[in-house]
């Protein structure tokens, strides 16, 4: 949720837009229900990467894949790649890397 909390902000130009990707997420994604339960690990991701770009939105992201051991995450953030999950495990960006 806090993904789409951040492309709805970057989407603040157009109700219709903010409203299509909504649309569209409802129809399409499977949204996760447990992010709450991640909230130490993106309080200590913020901590740890707090001289860089990161916020909620990129944390969040990194303790999901994390807790559902995934390597591939989807992101419009280009320098993404800076972040790791534990283990020093770099996540590939579906959007802008060969995976």
């Amino acid at each position: 949720m806090p993904v789409l909390t951040e492309a709805t902000f970057l989407l603040r130009f157009s109700v219709e837009a903010q409203r299509d990707l909504l649309l569209w997420a409802h129809r399409s994604l499977d949204i996760d229900q447990a992010t709450a339960a991640d909230l130490p690990r993106i309080a200590a991701l913020l901590t740890k990467y707090r001289d860089l770009p990161a916020d909620f939105a990129d944390a969040s992201l990194i303790a999901l894949a994390e807790r559902l051991n995934l390597s591939c995450v989807a992101t419009l953030d280009s320098d993404f790649d800076v972040y790791r999950a534990l283990g020093k495990r770099a996540l590939v960006n579906a959007f802008f890397d060969q995976p």
